[in-house]
């Protein structure tokens, strides 16, 4: 005998069965979920914020200039012929290879809003445009972790490489393609719109971060990884790795940071990977496109696998004294120095003013 069961109603009962199982670990484990809580806020007072607020910031304004809203010919020409995307879209792709995961992607979410690109665009985009900045690789993972500048300098050129020829091989068929005209562009925002847009953004994605750590935490605390390690008869240790690895990208590359020879493969996946925290951060900023799902991590896994080779044929062509690599130094996490932060902050008004009265005087008004 058979028992038919609407989707809906089998939906809206597994939602209410995962809330109930949530409610029961949070009051069985109140001391593992405070302990995660505390560790993310952590990662972002001293890694987050520090390192990405500065790029954050920048994309917001070079985004709202005429650099980005109105591009010159070169920058066009370059961008249409090496992807097949419109001018406009060339800051953004730099920004996601020197700002990092949010910076790319929030810039990408602009230009989307603004209707300068398209929807197919946008996810041609983020299969290439997610990638770990310097900040983040070479100073957190590479000085930090590694104990070698050199080592994260190679791990950052295996993404951004990977990346590039991603976006070079998905453009193809898009190069002869007719521009359309765009649409007509909505005002530019005003430099404090900017600010508080991008602390907003700051905000959502230390929520991720603090969500992804708390769960982590949970994790451990009900036994997981011992559970999984039981279950597929492995390592404990390398399960409750991999789960950090899939959850966020800065515990991630932590439990893998000794990985031994096979070391830069892991930490390769998992930037390329980014964790579930920075995928929710691209999927807040676009959330009409639904850009994560399967399609988006078959392209997180290929570019991990490729970037995995190239930083193991970089690091045996370049190698590195083995002493330097190690699980056991200290983090020590990217920060920018006041003055240089002060200064950034100075440049970008100076460059919003100089593009304005460049603008005003090119077209006779602000668009």
């Amino acid at each position: 005998m058979y028992v038919t069961v609407k989707k809906k109603t089998f939906t809206d009962w597994s939602y209410i069965a995962a809330l109930t199982a949530i409610c029961l670990l949070l009051l069985h484990y109140p001391n593992a979920m405070a302990t995660g809580i505390s560790r993310g806020l952590s990662i972002c007072s001293t890694v987050i914020i520090p390192t990405l607020y500065p790029f954050m910031l920048l994309a917001g304004v070079l985004a709202n200039s005429p650099i980005c809203r109105q591009p010159g010919r070169w920058i066009a020409a370059v961008t249409h012929r090496l992807f097949g995307l419109p001018g406009c879209c060339g800051t953004a792709i730099l920004l996601s290879f020197v700002g990092g995961y949010p910076a790319g992607a929030i810039a990408i979410a602009q230009l989307r809003e603004r209707g300068q690109i398209t929807e197919e665009e946008t996810r041609r985009m983020t299969a290439f445009c997610v990638n770990g900045g310097p900040g983040f690789i070479v100073s957190t993972v590479g000085a930090g972790l590694l104990g070698s500048v050199q080592a994260g300098w190679l791990l950052y050129t295996a993404q951004i490489a990977v990346s590039l020829a991603l976006g070079i091989v998905l453009g193809r068929g898009k190069r002869r393609i007719r521009q359309t005209a765009q649409p007509p562009l909505p005002p530019r925002k005003p430099m404090a719109q900017i600010v508080s847009d991008t602390c907003a953004s700051l905000l959502t994605m230390c929520g991720f971060v603090v969500l992804a750590a708390a769960g982590l935490a949970l994790a451990e605390g009900c036994g997981l990884a011992r559970g999984l390690a039981s279950l597929f008869k492995a390592n404990a240790t390398t399960i409750s790795s991999i789960l950090a690895a899939i959850t966020e990208v800065s515990c991630g590359c932590i439990a893998l940071a000794g990985g031994g020879t096979l070391m830069p493969l892991w930490l390769s996946l998992a930037l390329s990977w980014g964790g579930l925290s920075v995928q929710g951060q691209l999927a807040a900023v676009l959330p009409q496109e639904r850009i994560v799902g399967f399609r988006f991590w078959r392209w997180r896994l290929l570019h991990g696998v490729l970037s995995g080779g190239l930083a193991m044929a970089l690091f045996a062509l370049f190698p590195i004294h083995r002493s330097t690599l190690n699980s056991t130094t200290a983090v020590v996490p990217y920060s920018v120095s006041v003055a240089a932060t002060l200064m950034l902050l100075l440049l970008s008004f100076l460059a919003m003013l100089c593009f304005s009265n460049f603008s005003e005087k090119k077209t006779g008004n602000v668009s």
